[in-house]
């Protein structure tokens, strides 16, 4: 009992009053050097894991095939330092590796442990060179997965340390373990996150300042209010203000109409707090200040909580494109911008003036401010005018343009008609898929403003996808009859590299978190009638990862157009293939704020 007493009290950390006896001290010291094994076991495992994967040694996919990249037991670092029998488990992966690894590391709980699953979780927010093979969303998923299952406080509160830069780490990833902190304890949900959130919302780096946006709106927490409002009105960039308008929204959504409570009817809900005027008002101000891209998100702020002292700020909007068309040939407006504060204009007060006609919509509210009142969300306005050519029955919203094409040899099969034969099957068409698509390119050219630009990528079994210029094209006439000789001389021809017009379209060099690409571009359209064959990239999932990854702070919308007409060879589906070519193009639109069209 004495002995047991006296290991009780030294690791409470009290003095023994007498020594251990000698074969309980040889076991106490062994277990010591197994604990101590064990950590640096799993932590020198991850270490070098992590450095062989930003040499680039380690990636997680093969070039030009779909599977992840298998390696030898030998070389797995699990089997190396003991984390795995020598037999290996299964066919090893890089990923499946470092998964196993990550296990053993948040195994131990501990603050050495925090850190360590940081370091993998800020891969890619740092400015090293990744490549798409290396993949790094998917590390810093894995990360983040293993690093919620965190339990003992020391663990956690290091991770909340380091989302206020209070933990040393070599400085060139600084900033970048920083995020990952901002971004990890707002999904661990600590108590202490949103004060944290709350204050790294000032931070110099905006992808610090973004998670901390998104995480305040993952928390749900009102209190988070003032902070977000006060970023609103502060917020310079055009990449956070829309992480901070859409964290009010979500916010504020439970004061929102939602079917089967009162405000249904269109009254809205009772009491709603102070905080949400000044959110409103804030949201208001800040239109104009940076670019399209973040006054879209806070034209949805105004329309979830609408009110009529917004009104002049709107109409504001569509004085700024009559007044500063170079603001439209330089990309800083945008007209997605334009259609969509028309839109709400005439869903709030009722009024039908165009959208080119900013003075009307002016007078309106100098003569009505004091008699309008604004129509809630969810009852409709007046018809919108605003008009727009279309592709395929999209509108063309768009003033930086681009149209990505399938040239591939399907392409050449006739149009499926909308009507049928006498014994009901779909009648087929004299014309060609291609013939279809040209009529459509052409449509949609015509009808596009003086104002924009557009280009056009072609693709079939390639490796390299074909533009018809270098960049986007100002459309003058010289330049839509440029693309019209242009545009009767495709030919179908090949297998479909879907990927390779992607990659050049959305202009992806790297993939580095935050990177804005060199593309300028606002709307694109996306035209395909079969599953990717060949290219770099072939499996669908992984082309949606990639393009909803790149466009994360580009914002460009991504409409898309799938050609389902029967495929006279009847071919069987390719084995990558773990979803419908209809789907892949139906969830790149959804994912990417666009519309869909199956023909």
């Amino acid at each position: 009992m004495f002995a047991e007493l006296l290991v009780v009290a030294c690791l409470a950390g009290h003095p023994p009053v007498a020594a251990l006896p000698p074969a309980r001290a040889a076991a106490r010291a062994a277990a010591a050097v197994v604990a101590e094994s064990a950590d640096d076991k799993a932590l020198k495992a991850l270490a070098a894991w992590l450095k062989l994967y930003r040499a680039g040694k380690a990636p997680l996919r093969a070039k030009g095939a779909w599977q992840p990249v298998p390696i030898d037991n030998k070389d797995s670092f699990a089997v190396k330092f003991g984390l795995a029998p020598k037999s290996g488990l299964g066919t090893p992966t890089w990923a499946s590796d470092l998964d196993l690894i990550l296990e053993h590391v948040v195994k131990l709980d501990t603050p050495e442990a925090a850190r360590a699953l940081l370091e993998v979780a800020s891969v890619g927010y740092d400015q090293g060179d990744y490549t798409r093979e290396m993949a790094p969303f998917e590390v810093r998923g894995a990360a983040e997965k293993w690093l919620k299952k965190l339990v003992a406080q020391p663990a956690r509160d290091e991770v909340a340390r380091a989302a206020r830069g209070e933990v040393e780490t070599d400085k060139a990833r600084a900033v970048a373990v920083q995020a990952a902190a901002v971004r990890c304890v707002a999904l661990l949900r600590e108590p202490a996150a949103r004060p944290i959130l709350e204050q790294q919302l000032r931070h110099p780096d905006l992808v610090v300042r973004a998670h901390a946006a998104e995480g305040l709106g993952a928390l749900g927490d009102e209190a988070a209010a003032p902070a977000l409002i006060a970023a609103l009105e502060a917020e310079p960039s055009d990449a956070v203000l829309p992480a901070v308008a859409q964290a009010l929204r979500a916010l504020y959504a439970k004061h929102l109409p939602k079917p089967g409570n009162p405000a249904a009817k269109g009254e809205p809900p009772a009491d709603p707090p102070a905080s949400l005027r000044l959110a409103v008002r804030a949201a208001a101000v800040a239109l104009g200040r940076t670019t399209w891209r973040a006054d879209l998100a806070l034209v949805d702020l105004l329309d979830d909580f609408r009110s009529t002292e917004t009104l002049p700020a709107l109409i504001a909007v569509l004085e700024r494109f009559r007044d500063h068309p170079e603001q439209v040939q330089s990309g800083r407006l945008s007209g997605l911008l334009l259609h969509r504060v028309h839109e709400l204009l005439v869903a709030m007060t009722g009024a039908v003036f165009p959208a080119n006609q900013p003075d009307k919509w002016r007078e309106l509210w100098e003569r009505e401010k004091d008699r309008i009142t604004v129509a809630p969300v969810g009852k409709p306005g007046g018809p919108a005018t605003t008009t727009a050519g279309s592709f395929f029955g999209i509108p063309v919203q768009g003033t930086r343009v681009l149209f990505i094409l399938d040239v591939s040899g399907s392409m050449k099969f006739p149009m499926q008609q909308t009507g049928t034969t006498a014994g009901g099957k779909a009648a087929p068409s004299d014309k060609t898929r291609l013939d279809f698509a040209r009529r459509e390119l052409l449509r949609a050219m015509e009808a596009l403003s003086p104002h924009a630009q557009f280009n056009l990528i072609t693709f079939n079994g390639d490796a390299k996808a074909r533009a018809w210029s270098k960049d986007l094209v100002p459309a003058t006439e010289k330049a839509r009859e440029r693309f019209r000789k242009y545009v009767a001389e495709l030919e179908a021809l090949g297998g479909t590299n879907l990927w390779s017009a992607l990659e050049q379209g959305l202009k992806m060099k790297s993939l580095v978190y935050g990177d804005r690409y060199e593309s300028n571009v606002d709307e694109v359209f996306v035209l395909s009638d079969g599953a990717p064959t060949v290219g770099d990239v072939v499996d669908p999932i992984e082309i949606l990862r990639l393009v909803k990854e790149c466009n994360r702070f580009a914002k460009l919308r991504i409409n898309t157009v799938y050609i389902s007409s029967p495929d006279p060879r009847d071919m069987p589906p390719m084995p990558w293939m773990t979803i419908t070519p209809e789907e892949l193009m139906q969830r790149m639109a959804d994912q990417n704020g666009g519309r869909f069209v199956n023909l």
